[in-house]
């Protein structure tokens, strides 16, 4: 037993525990310090004479070398919830090659139906563009989903459907605009359910050439393995061979008008018509592209925010098979629509803070499987929604766009290293990233009970630490979360608190508290 100071190592880890909650506060834990001094440490749990061989008090000088050592060590957030902790640590692969991540990896999916308000995706939008702009340069844009059954290119007097989403080019050149402006990209998808091959390739001439270069490619249809069952646009013994017999139509007529336009897809919910389409068309696509909801229907009573936050194992398996694919055909993949419960998402699940630890963890997922991005599905009606309507006209940020800011701030010029958790029965995911002399762990602790105490071992010596928290009252909570320290208005304006400097020592941990998440940023500097 270390006998240091004449503490017991108990003894001294209590007084950790003490700075690592109170610390923001530092005049009270110099007071706690000080007045154990002026009590000649009668406070403290000694060690026994006869095992240390020590006197029963701390000398002063001893007892301020224990105050500026720990209180150097990063605090725990001040909206930290006590409770039971649990030692995990993690393993860092720092001198791994690391996989570089997509510099075009965020992204935000829409319905087309968005468009027939020319003025929401329009430079005009200020709160909305501004959002978008929070997200940081290079993210993807995608249009489509069900509603995309029901657009219409111009001409209204042609609806084949009573309810059609009209498409003019005011609103594509707005959109131009706002993609332009914010230097995205743009995934548009085209309407094979009940549109023609002829007005496709009229609509998709004027989209390309409004977007020029930031057209990142064209879709064909939204979910084509539900045009049989549940969209009911086409008869139930609809397959995929149905489905490629139609998308070849659609093909054949744009690249008429527009030989040298790019295409992703199929744009599926399931995995069956992966390999199939990829076997038939891959020599035609730059992407393939997949849907991915981690639970629903959004009303079923087995939905809860604790099922949610324990998904990842089959989001792995997902992905697992998508790398697979992205191996055989040699083709990147995205996951082009996504989000927490389908049919729009579960009120008080997907609107949750905890829907922010859920998707930081899928983005890290993808990523870690290689994938080239992640488009989570928005709509101002939407619960799972990470931008929606604010007051004053304005939009603000959910929880998920939190997550969303977390991972920007973690990945930004890095590249992904191998990260191994060691936590004993807590639901919680570690991953890392390196970026110069830095290196950022980013924890996230799912557990709705219990925080963790987590030490790092990166194979290297690093001289200090600074951290960003993700967090907020609960994970129930839908309001009054915060990264950084700090909230995001209603433009998208984000002033994180000042990151500040402490030593870093081999033996360090960081406090993440339950359903929290923090990330820890290691300068050899």
């Amino acid at each position: 037993m270390e006998c240091k100071f004449g503490l017991r190592s108990p003894a001294r880890a209590e007084i950790a525990t003490v700075l690592f909650f109170d610390a923001v506060n530092r005049k009270s834990v110099k007071r706690f310090f000080f007045s154990l001094l002026q009590n000649n440490s009668s406070n403290l749990d000694m060690c026994p004479d006869s095992k240390c061989g020590m006197e029963r008090s701390i000398s002063r000088r001893s007892l301020l070398r224990i105050l500026a050592g720990v209180a150097a060590t990063p605090y725990a957030s001040r909206r930290a919830r006590a409770g039971p902790h649990v030692a995990a640590s993690v393993a860092v692969g720092y001198d791994e090659p690391g996989r570089i991540i997509s510099e075009n990896f965020i992204g935000l999916s829409y319905e087309s139906a968005v468009l027939a308000s020319p003025d929401y995706l329009s430079p005009r939008n200020l709160s909305v563009m501004g959002l978008f702009r929070g997200l940081g340069p290079g993210a993807v844009l995608r249009l489509g989903g069900n509603t995309s059954e029901s657009t219409a290119w111009r001409d209204t007097d042609n609806a084949s459907v009573a309810q059609t989403f009209v498409i003019t080019p005011a609103a594509i050149d707005a959109l131009a605009g706002l993609v332009n402006a914010l230097d995205w990209w743009l995934i548009y998808g085209l309407n094979l359910a009940r549109g023609t091959p002829e007005a496709a390739a009229e609509e998709a001439a004027y989209v390309a050439r409004a977007l020029g270069p930031r057209l990142l490619a064209f879709q064909l249809g939204n979910e084509p393995d539900g045009f049989g069952r549940w969209s009911g646009v086409r008869p139930q013994s609809y397959d995929f061979n149905a489905f490629l017999a139609e998308w070849r139509k659609f093909y054949t007529a744009i690249r008429a008008r527009l030989p040298t336009v790019r295409f992703a897809g199929p744009d599926i919910a399931a995995q069956k018509w992966l390999r199939p389409f990829i076997e038939a068309v891959g020599d035609d696509l730059i992407l393939v592209t997949r849907h991915y909801y981690a639970d629903g229907p959004a009303g079923a009573p087995h939905i809860s925010l604790a099922r949610l936050l324990s998904s990842a194992p089959q989001a792995k398996t997902m992905l697992e098979e998508m790398r697979s694919i992205r191996d055989s055909s040699r083709l990147p993949f995205r996951i082009a629509e996504t989000n927490s419960i389908f049919n729009e998402g579960q009120p008080g699940v997907s609107d949750a803070f905890g829907s922010a630890l859920w998707g930081v963890e899928f983005m890290f997922q993808v990523a870690e499987a290689g994938g080239d991005g992640v488009n989570f599905h928005t709509g101002d009606a939407k619960a799972y929604t990470p931008i929606g309507p604010g007051p004053n006209g304005r939009h603000i940020a959910r929880p998920l766009y939190y997550g969303m800011l977390m991972f920007k701030e973690a990945v930004r010029g890095a590249a992904m290293l191998p990260a191994r958790l060691v936590e004993p029965g807590l639901n919680m995911a570690a991953y890392a990233t390196r970026a110069d002399d830095t290196l950022n762990v980013c924890l996230i602790n799912k557990d709705l009970e219990r925080g963790a105490r987590v030490g790092i071992e990166a194979g290297r010596d690093f001289a200090s630490a600074s951290v960003h928290r993700l967090a907020a009252p609960s994970a129930e909570a839908g309001t009054e979360v915060t990264f950084g320290g700090a909230a995001i208005d209603g433009f998208g304006h984000w002033s994180p608190q000042s990151l500040k400097t402490y030593p870093w020592r081999s033996d360090s941990y960081v406090e993440v508290p339950a359903a929290s998440a923090v990330i820890v940023y290691l300068s050899r500097r």
